[in-house]
């Protein structure tokens, strides 16, 4: 379903929109309850554009656009007048945190499963509303009461013949239930709890996942694509092995067929995060030519499960980020600061990549650009900056206090464009507000390679950081001697 319609900045069109909205409601799979919560929501949203979207006086219009595949539903609100400061919006509308979110007078938790600001610059604003018509979590289910009974101790099942292949869509609700006996309810992507998301995901291609499957029919692993980034790159992740299951080499199968999948991409390569509670996925990662390039310094919170492997964590969970080239890299230019331009050298020829690497200048323009994600299941925050200015180290700063002191974020991550010769002065400033160096992201922005930085409310200790490559091993000590750096001041 697509329906648009656009109207004038006039109060007596509200009962039209009123019935735009209602009518479109009414034809889907939502409570009466939900959909009149929606439907009052919406209406306040294009009430509050009417009246301040443009200067008194001045004709203009606002266009209210619907959108539902595959069981999401979308509801944009957008304007064309007054520019605004949609990155402060943005944190107005978080800065209780989201479980407390209140926008025209509306809990929006209750309401809708996102709410967005997005920017037009002089082209206005829009307000981007998501609700999923399944909202039926994994954990309701009996299956998944029962499985959230399990021991640490699983006895194996009998020695067996498996098929890996792309799943169905009547496998979404097996795939949940097999996160869920492999995390409990601490995966930080909460997406993999809701059947209903993940085979809407995987119909709309934001999501390619592929399954292990036993000959009794049952869905024993899982592994996906996820079409994730702004960048001509792709994530591994969401795997996933039943503890009954494990030794047998599913996940290296499903990761192979998973690699033939994205070779079929436009894509110039996919990455993994590679959790270092244990090594496991680091190996299989390294044995598919994989690339170490990072270290997600505290990027998982350290209540996620790993059942019959790790159920408690003593610090937030690190992942290692291993890159993996599906077309020849190309010679870059890259801006470091002196002091780090030896160990990016050494990423970059591990990445088998050739790169110039130079100092930097000052930003070229005031205004920089800045967005924010919040994913409040594992308490961290992602900014990105895809043009540097000279209000950047500002910009993040004040956000940043924000996210931490308001919303109780743990872990806040910063990327910032390498290609960019305002980064450098950047990256110093933000190491004097206490974010250190974590690594590189290959072509994770549509213009290029991004360095990420990453601000710790709780230091992070080595030991129970493991780590399968002697690289890996060296990056790891060297992102802990630069937060102990950054901390300091030194």
């Amino acid at each position: 379903m697509e329906l648009e319609l656009l109207i004038s900045n006039e109060q007596r069109v509200l009962p039209t929109v009123q019935a735009f909205v209602h009518q479109t409601l009414v034809q889907l799979e939502l409570a009466t309850q939900q959909a009149e919560q929606l439907e009052d929501f919406v209406l306040r949203a294009v009430a509050d554009a009417i009246d301040h979207a443009y200067p008194a006086g001045e004709a203009g219009s606002i266009q209210v656009s619907v959108s539902e595949k595959s069981g999401k539903l979308e509801t944009t609100v957008r304007d064309f007048g007054l520019p605004q400061d949609v990155q402060l919006l943005e944190e107005r509308l978080h800065e209780s945190g989201v479980d407390r979110s209140v926008l025209y007078g509306v809990h929006t938790p209750e309401v809708a499963d996102e709410v967005h600001w997005e920017a037009f610059g002089r082209e206005g604003k829009a307000l981007r509303i998501v609700k999923w018509l399944d909202a039926s979590h994994i954990a309701e289910t009996q299956a998944s009461a029962d499985a959230s009974d399990e021991t640490h101790e699983v006895e194996l099942a009998p020695e067996q013949e498996y098929v890996i292949r792309r799943m169905v869509p009547d496998e979404a609700v097996q795939i949940a239930q097999l996160m869920y006996r492999t995390y409990g309810d601490s995966y930080f992507n909460e997406d993999v709890y809701y059947p209903a998301r993940i085979a809407a995901q995987n119909e709309r291609g934001d999501l390619i996942s592929v399954v292990a499957v036993g000959e009794s029919g049952l869905v024993c692993g899982h592994e996906a694509v996820e079409m994730n980034q702004r960048g001509p790159v792709a994530e591994l992740g969401q795997a996933a092995t039943d503890p009954a299951h494990r030794g047998r080499g599913l996940m290296s199968r499903m990761k192979k067929l998973l690699v033939e999948e994205a070779a079929h991409l436009d894509l110039v390569g996919w990455f993994a995060d590679a959790v270092t509670v244990h090594t496991l996925t680091q190996k299989s990662n390294a044995h598919h030519g994989g690339h170490v390039c990072g270290v997600e310094l505290g990027i998982s919170p350290k209540n996620e499960v790993f059942r019959n492997i790790a159920a408690d964590q003593s610090q937030r969970v690190s992942c290692v980020i291993y890159f993996h080239w599906l077309q020849t890299p190309q010679t870059r230019t890259i801006y470091v600061p002196a002091r780090h331009q030896e160990m990016l050298a050494a990423i970059y020829d591990n990445l088998n990549c050739p790169v110039q690497i130079q100092d930097g200048t000052s930003a070229s323009q005031e205004h920089g650009t800045l967005n924010v994600k919040v994913v409040a299941t594992a308490n961290a925050a992602f900014l990105t900056t895809d043009q540097v200015g000279t209000d950047t180290v500002h910009a993040i700063r004040h956000t940043a206090r924000e996210l931490v002191e308001v919303s109780r974020m743990e872990a806040v991550f910063v990327d910032l464009p390498l290609s960019d010769p305002g980064t450098p002065a950047s990256w110093e400033g933000l190491e004097a507000e206490g974010f250190g160096f974590v690594g590189v992201g290959p072509h994770f922005s549509p213009s290029g390679d991004v360095v990420r930085l990453v601000y710790l409310v709780e230091p992070m200790a080595r030991e129970p950081i493991e780590t399968y490559e002697a690289f890996a091993g060296e990056l790891v000590d060297y992102v802990l001697a630069e937060q102990r750096r950054v901390r300091t001041g030194r």
